[in-house]
């Protein structure tokens, strides 16, 4: 059975990059946003910071701020709640469980051979940005209106922060100095233009 299970294996790892290699995503402004954004070392230390602290969604944080980078302004009545309801069943399905996985792959293994579980700590990873892409996609179709409010880096960041706040209130989460500190440097690198003083005002520090 060993050269069984192996010729298995390797059948399924051939399916799993034929589908990536052939996985076509259609053009997705939150998704050029996110990846130029999540980039800087400073936003990846921040966002990951923040769902660390309050099991908050990395997603969305950067879909506050993408709303408002786009011309969209504030999220209107029911438009984030209707966003998170669209979304949390393949994030709680798909994109949270492959989190958890290789979360788990980086401790202790019991008997498994790290190298082994390193290697399928890399094929996990990557099926983790296929998911987070989708749940990307499935929050951007969930808001329908188009971008023609304004462009204007002060009244962007200004919404921004209101977006922000809108979702942690929705999450329960009451920022304290560190989350506010994170958040400023969130705005700092989605809004460059935005005067720091005016972001740290925003934000309360």
């Amino acid at each position: 059975m060993p050269f069984a299970w192996c010729s298995e294996a390797g059948r399924v790892e051939t399916m799993i990059m034929a589908v990536f290699s052939q996985g076509i995503f259609p053009p997705s402004g939150f998704w050029d946003f996110s990846t130029r954004l999540y980039a800087q070392a400073e936003v990846e230390e921040v966002c990951l910071r923040l769902q660390g602290r309050h099991g908050i969604n990395v997603n969305v944080i950067l879909y506050c701020c993408w709303v408002a980078s786009s011309g969209r302004g504030e999220f209107r009545d029911g438009e984030l709640e209707a966003a998170l309801a669209a979304s949390a069943s393949w994030h709680d399905n798909a994109s949270h469980p492959l989190r958890t996985l290789r979360a788990y792959l980086r401790g202790d293994l019991g008997a498994a051979q790290r190298r082994l579980a390193d290697e399928l700590s890399r094929v996990i990873a990557e099926c983790e940005v296929y998911a987070e892409h989708i749940e990307q996609i499935i929050l951007e179709d969930s808001l329908e209106r188009l971008g023609t409010g304004t462009f204007d880096p002060a009244e962007q960041v200004r919404a921004a922060t209101e977006n922000l706040s809108a979702y942690f209130g929705l999450v329960d989460v009451n920022p304290d100095a560190e989350d506010r500190a994170a958040a400023a440097t969130l705005l700092k690198h989605s809004f460059p233009d935005a005067a720091d003083w005016l972001i740290k005002q925003l934000v309360g520090i």
